[in-house]
């Protein structure tokens, strides 16, 4: 045997900030080139605050030993791909201060000085290219920093943004496959995951929204520390501006420090700009870091930052004259010169987003309409240019603001977006801090005084302006404001001037005088929505600061203001409010209709909408809200139908105590919907709804009353209002799907796994990789159409919660046992005896309480059995990470999921087609959960049932010395076990899906249903209907009923509308075969007294003739008749006529029934 000697393991030394630089290098020779004890001395070294150590020591080492400086600072000019966040500085040690790591990568960045200054001009140079969509020169200049500056992530993310720009997927999947072809192997840095989100983000066709969700979704899922902090280095990387306030921004720096030293200088802008956001007493930290950086880089981006502590002795590139200019113009009214220098400046600094501001409302008050700001129309900063006009214009600015929003989180690597999602956020009152905005002034800006909170400093900050401008208007202007000063007399045009003076009012806390200010300012500027908005936003608030006796003038104020213009009151944030006046339960407001307005535009649950309705309700004494109808006819008719239109428009009725069912919100809203359209100015929004609803009602009152089935989805719904705007994702998909089918091969990201990397100390690469072009895009497409399958308010999850798992469940397994008196009720987390057998055969206390212990036990089980089985069975999932339980099991194989997705793209046109068939896949996999599902009724729920019944049965006959009791007790039992057997039969059968919306229908039933909808929106008109209608072979096919119905509905409203005016209309409908397959049907009315039968008729061939207008959405009322007929019904040669003819009008329609009827089979069956 042979003995093997013992060597001592020799660990790290702890570095002191008092050593010698011989000692350092004693101490990492000392390792003999062990990378992982070369990082703890690293990482101890760091924590010296020994600059002089770090930089000299460190510098005379990596001569003698070149793989330390890769250790220590890791790959910070790569020259090759494979070298791009590859480095040996893999190691992680938790940070314990963000200073600390700030000044660490400092060190770093002093050593690349003359590659960082390269930088800057390139960045500056290449943002400006793609701002002014000039790309080919952009790509230019990235093509040269690859030789100049090495790899990056920037420059794989600059050249992302600009495929995603020219919405080209193939060069932009070709960008991460070339990437991740050479890095897939080398399972190193965290590069691919970046490009992999990257790109997603850049790309036109990834929903914003949806990014953010999937990224949050996919992030939040923390496994350990050590992933945790991983997952919030990836959200603040990948999506800042959503997660600018993460808890350690320390691990942000130490995981970006595996990049390009270019990568970590980006990143220094994020960290100082959320530093600085975390608490005010780091301002003078930030500054100091920010002075340092701007020493090594002189670059503009740091002058705000330097800013927080320092105010003098800045360089006088900070001033930047024509910036300075543009201002005093648009403080003095010259909007003409404002648009052009504004475009003169945008064609030098195009990154500069306050300027696009200025030029946009300059355009809005020269109101001529908006004219593009860059030579290039197509440039993605005309694109922006125009949205933001839109919303500065537009009274429902909703669409344009998520068109921006979806722009900003393409542009995201460009300092651009920190301006446009500042912009963003204050149009759509999102949490925001005003660093966010003011850190992107990096030229002076007098705006930028609104960073000081004293006075004195503002005062020396516009001082250096003044210095360097003279002659300006807007710095002395922002003085006196400063100085809370009111100005009359100025160059500054008026509008200005009563804002600020407004404004100083009502910092003044004289709410009063200041609302007379800003109610003067919107009566003069109601076209200048931005200003309106302000006056509007300051009106409110002072209504609030003057207490609670002002409360409802500042709700009444809000409600008109919301009536005049909805973008009024856009920039009023009612949040806090909503719970200051919920809070002291609704304190000095009346229960009026304004109040009921605010509630409704304001409230953020159902709740509290629902009991300020009800008390309105209970106020005016009426039952149901349309019994409002009649007692609100002599209010403010602009408020009555706001009111209206927010009750009919929201789910809020779904709510009501009152409204039992579906049918009874239907008919409900109807009646409201159809006053709408009688009260108020000719509406076709009113019609529209009308028509909605009364498809609705026809469709809930045909649907078939086959108990036996809960399984529903609205297909239709969903087609309509939940995958209407899903084009842009379709169309990617489609064009992947081309890609995968091409001969091209690609490496692309598909997920992350941690198997191979258990070291908690490395950060390795965890991506996984797939060659299947389709993955990412096919996932997204699928989980979009699943949830509106699963759980929109028209999926399945609606109709399980509603039809089984609210209470129906339990209350069909627990009715008998009820009934036979056999289980207990509970009372909080107590079940209540029952008095029953106890009274009805006169126990004793102690057969009470044996008989007490026996039901009890049974209740406990019957109810966990009931509880588990609908939390554990009757639940959705949708992935394998889902937490919960479920036998709706919807998680796929990726593989399978892909391979179908492509075979339902290739046999279908276009998005609804594809939609559908993919609802067609999740109904197969609906089916087989639903197979499993009544077997686990069959072989577990029901077998369980009978065992606890089975020990009751036992605990009874322990129950000596009552015969009787006894006896009548097994009887009960055994009648609850034949009851249970029909009950868990008729349960199982839920289990099925509702295979068909509508009943088959015959003819006349179906327009007596429409004559009543019809009727609804003339309820003066007393008519008689006299039908005669032949008998068919068979009923029509279900899926006729929608368009037979608008058919029918368009000649009764005629009817109803043009017949003769008297006291009781009469209408004739009648029917006859022309032969075994044609149907005629005639409807006749009286025409008018005053009716000229000549002009009449040629009235109607002109619009029969108008055969053009049958592809059209528009035309007349008979126009779509004929579309119906002709096209919804599948034969063309189907036709109707329409003539005045001896004092009627007479309508014949004529259509082929022959594939109409239901098949004789199926009669038969």
């Amino acid at each position: 045997m042979i003995n093997k000697q013992f060597i001592p393991q020799v660990l790290p030394p702890k570095v002191k900030s008092s050593w010698k630089d011989y000692q350092l290098t004693e101490a990492f020779l000392s390792m003999k080139g062990d990378k992982k004890k070369w990082s703890e001395i690293a990482f101890t070294l760091k924590y010296t605050g020994n600059n002089t150590l770090i930089n000299l020591t460190l510098g005379s080492l990596f001569k003698s030993h070149p793989i330390l400086n890769s250790v220590i600072w890791g790959n910070t000019v790569p020259k090759r791909i494979e070298e791009l966040g590859t480095g040996w500085n893999r190691y992680f040690y938790k940070p314990q201060s963000v200073e600390v790591e700030i000044n660490w990568v400092l060190q770093c960045l002093k050593k690349h000085k003359n590659i960082l200054k390269q930088f800057v001009s390139l960045r500056d140079k290449i943002e400006k290219y793609i701002l002014l969509g000039e790309y080919s020169k952009a790509e230019s200049l990235l093509e040269e920093s690859l030789r100049s500056i090495g790899y990056t992530v920037w420059y794989y993310e600059m050249r992302l943004t600009i495929a995603g720009l020219q919405n080209d997927l193939s060069k932009a999947i070709g960008i991460i496959s070339n990437f991740n072809t050479i890095h897939k192997d080398l399972k190193r840095g965290i590069v691919p995951i970046i490009l992999s989100n990257i790109f997603s983000r850049s790309q036109r066709s990834v929903p914003s929204y949806e990014y953010d969700t999937e990224l949050y979704s996919r992030y939040k899922k923390n496994r350990t520390e050590f992933q945790n902090d991983r997952y919030n280095y990836y959200l603040f990387r990948l999506n800042y501006y959503q997660n600018y306030n993460i808890d350690d921004l320390s691990v942000a720096l130490m995981m970006e420090s595996l990049n390009s030293v270019i990568d970590r200088y980006i990143l220094m802008d994020y960290i100082l700009r959320s530093y600085k956001i975390k608490n005010v007493n780091n301002d003078g930290i930030v500054s100091d870091f920010a002075t340092m950086l701007y020493d090594i880089t002189s670059d503009r981006r740091w002058m705000p930052y330097i800013l927080l502590s320092k105010c003098e002795n800045l360089p006088k590139e900070y001033y930047d004259k024509d910036f300075i200019s543009i201002l005093d113009k648009y403080y003095t009214g010259e909007y003409d010169d404002v648009i052009s220098e504004c475009k003169e400046f945008i064609s030098n600094k195009p990154y500069h987003f306050d300027v696009l501001k200025l030029y946009c409302r300059a355009l809005l008050f020269k109101n001529n309409g908006f004219k593009q700001i860059a030579n290039n129309a197509d440039s993605v900063l005309n694109e922006i240019a125009s949205l933001i006009y839109s919303v500065m214009t537009e009274q429902d600015n909703a669409v344009s603001l998520d068109l921006l929003y979806q722009r900003c989180k393409n542009l995201y690597g460009l300092s651009f977006a920190c301006g446009l999602d500042y912009y963003i956020k204050e149009e759509k009152k999102w949490d925001k801090d005003p660093w966010l905005h003011l850190s992107t002034m990096s030229c002076f800006d007098p705006l930028f005084t609104t960073t000081f909170e004293d006075n004195a400093e503002k005062l020396i900050y516009l001082d250096w302006g003044l210095k360097h401008g003279e002659g300006s208007v807007v710095i002395p202007y922002q003085k006196r404001r400063v100085e809370k000063l009111t100005t009359e007399e100025s160059k500054v045009v008026a509008y200005i001037r009563e804002v600020d003076n407004a404004k100083i009012t009502f910092e003044n806390k004289e709410y009063e005088k200041a609302i007379v200010l800003w109610n003067s300012i919107i009566e003069k500027n109601t076209e200048y929505i931005p200003t309106v908005q302000t006056a509007v936003e300051y009106t409110f608030m002072s209504y609030i600061n003057m207490g609670v006796a002002y409360r409802q003038k500042a709700i009444r104020f809000y409600v008109e203001k919301y009536i005049e213009n909805k973008a009024f009151v856009s920039k009023v944030d009612t949040r806090q409010f909503m719970m200051d006046i919920k809070n002291s339960r609704y304190e000095g407001l009346k229960n009026d209709i304004d109040f009921l307005i605010f509630i409704l535009l304001n409230a953020e649950n159902y709740p509290q909408k629902q009991f300020v309705l009800e008390s309105y309700c209970k106020y005016e004494n009426a039952t149901y809200p349309s019994d409002l109808l009649d007692k609100l006819k002599k209010r403010d008719h602009r408020k009555v139908e706001l009111f209206l239109y927010l009750l009919v428009t929201d789910d809020l009725l779904y709510h009501h105590y009152k409204l039992k069912s579906t049918l009874d919100v239907l008919d409900e809203k109807i009646k409201i919907v159809s006053y709408l359209k009688s009260e108020f100015l000719p509406n076709d929004l009113y019609s529209n709804m009308c028509t909605e609803l009364m498809h609705e009602i026809v469709a809930y009152r045909g649907m078939k009353k086959l108990d036996d089935s809960k399984i529903f989805v609205n297909e239709d719904a969903i087609m309509k209002y939940e995958l209407c705007k899903i084009d842009d994702l379709y169309d990617r998909f489609k064009k992947q799907a081309a890609l995968a089918r091409s001969n091209r091969v690609f490496v692309l990201v598909n997920g992350s796994d941690f198997s191979h990397n258990n070291a908690a100390d490395l950060i390795d690469d965890i991506a996984t990789y797939s060659n299947n072009a389709i993955e990412e895009v096919a996932l997204q497409i699928f989980n979009v159409i699943r949830y509106a399958f699963l759980k929109s308010r028209f999926g399945l999850g609606t109709y399980l919660s509603t039809r089984i798992r609210h209470g129906v469940f339990e209350g069909e397994l627990r009715s008998d046992f009820e009934r036979l008196n056999l289980i207990l009720n509970q009372s909080g987390q107590q079940y209540m005896p029952s008095d029953y057998w106890s009274v009805e055969y006169s126990l004793d206390s102690e057969m009470r309480k044996n008989l007490y212990q026996a039901q009890m036990k049974f209740s406990q089980n019957i109810d966990f059995l009931i509880s588990t089985f609908k939390d554990s069975v009757i639940q959705i999932r949708v992935d394998e990470d889902d937490g919960r339980q479920g036998e709706f099991n919807y998680a796929v194989n990726t593989k399978e999921l892909c391979d179908r997705l492509m075979d339902i793209e290739s046999k279908t046109q276009d998005r609804e087609s594809f939609c559908k068939s993919v609802m067609t896949y999740l109904w197969e996999i609906t089916e087989k959960r639903l197979e499993i599902i009544r077997e686990r009724i069959t072989d577990q729920l029901k077998p369980d049932i009978f065992r606890y019944l089975q020990t009751l049965e036992l605990c009874i006959d322990s129950l000596s010395g009552h015969n009787t009791l006894t006896a009548d007790l097994k009887t009960a039992i055994n009648n609850a076990r034949a009851a249970l057997t029909n009950k868990l039969t008729k349960v199982e059968n839920w289990f099925h899906r509702q295979e068909t919306k509508f009943e088959d229908f015959d003819i006349e039933n179906h327009i007596r249903m429409t004559m009543e909808q019809a009727a609804r929106y003339y309820s003066d008109v007393q008519f008689e209907m006299n039908v005669k209608m032949v008998s068919l072979p068979a009923q029509i096919r279900s899926e006729y009923s929608s368009s037979m119905f608008d058919l029918f509905f368009i000649f009764l409203t005629n009817m109803l509308k043009y017949s003769k005016e008297t006291s009781q209309r009469i209408f004739q409908i009648n029917s006859q075969m022309l032969n075994d397959d044609i149907i005629k049907i005639s409807l006749i009315n009286d025409l008018q007294s005053n009716i000229q039968e000549n002009e009449l008729n040629h009235l109607f061939e002109k619009k029969m003739n108008d055969i053009a207008k049958l592809q059209q959405e528009g035309g007349s009322g008979l126009v779509k008749a004929m579309t119906i007929v002709k096209y919804d019904f599948g034969n063309t040669n189907n036709t109707f006529t329409i003539k005045a003819i001896e004092g009627k009008c007479v309508v014949n329609v004529l259509f082929n029934i022959k594939d109409m009827l239901v098949d004789e089979k199926n009669i038969i069956s």
